[in-house]
């Protein structure tokens, strides 16, 4: 045991004097970045010189000029085709503002028209005293057409043609306007058609959806209501799927009791034939 232990004694003293003999000795720092050798240089790639136009600059190049006029001409040779309707600003009726802007959207979506095009398409329609107001519109605003949206070019129209006066009476008709004993297609247009007029009346087409749905007659409105449509196009859309499944309940009904009327007069004896039998 003696033995034993005295072998394990040298052994942590063998171990003690490697652990000192390992920590004595000295490390190299690390060396310098200067001194660090480079690693081999790989040739550079070429640097290319963006021109002006192709990095983002916003001034178009001629060619992109250009370009951009022989497009703006050929969509107004094909505008022109179609016989678009002018219009002058001496108008009688205010509708037939509504009118003109409603005909000049239809002309756009048949002939499939650019958004920067439909404002300079339009104005291209003026005559008269609307063409001097639009040339005084443009410097008041420092507008150019291509900068105008079609919206905006349509609200500016229409706060032009439609006073102030005329515009709260258009309100108060919208804030009482119910279908009643209409058609849900007349209640439509006339909904739509004081909408056009002014915009203000609606904002966004969820808004819109509500609105035409509350004015709904009641057995309508209860059906639409109850399905929680989320945009205008699908209220419409029931709304006339419901009134036409209404009308034809209503005429089964009415055939019906025709029917049964019928029957009952077939049962019911001639007139005058039992008193004059009573009286042989």
């Amino acid at each position: 045991m003696r033995q034993q232990g005295e072998q394990i004694g040298q052994l942590h003293e063998m171990l003690a004097r490697q652990a000192a003999a390992v920590a004595s000795v000295p490390r190299d720092p690390p060396a310098p970045a200067a001194l660090v050798a480079p690693t081999p240089a790989v040739a550079a790639a070429p640097v290319t010189v963006v021109p002006p136009a192709a990095s983002g600059s916003s001034t178009p190049t001629p060619d992109v000029l250009e370009a951009e006029r022989e497009r703006s001409l050929a969509a107004l040779t094909t505008f022109k085709k179609f016989n678009p309707p002018t219009f002058n600003g001496d108008v009688k009726d205010l509708w037939l503002v509504e009118s003109w802007l409603a005909a000049m959207e239809a002309l756009f979506e048949d002939i499939y028209t650019f958004d920067k095009d439909k404002v300079h398409l339009a104005a291209y329609c003026f005559d008269g005293k609307v063409r001097l107001w639009w040339t005084q519109a443009k410097k008041n605003h420092s507008l150019d057409s291509a900068s105008v949206t079609w919206e905006a070019f349509r609200e500016m129209l229409l706060l032009e043609y439609f006073p102030d006066s005329y515009r709260r009476k258009i309100k108060e008709d919208f804030r009482k306007l119910r279908q009643g004993n209409r058609t849900v297609r007349e209640y439509e247009r006339e909904f739509t058609h004081l909408t056009n007029c002014v915009p203000s009346l609606v904002h966004g087409d969820r808004d819109r959806a509500e609105t035409f749905e509350r004015g709904l007659r009641q057995e309508i409105f209860r059906i639409v209501h109850a399905l929680r449509l989320k945009t205008y196009e699908e209220v419409l859309d029931r709304a006339l799927w419901v009134e036409g499944d209404n009308a034809i309940a209503r005429e089964e009904r009415e055939a019906f009791e025709q029917d049964k009327k019928r029957e009952k007069n077939k049962k019911r004896p001639a007139g005058g034939s039992a008193g004059s039998n009573g009286s042989w």
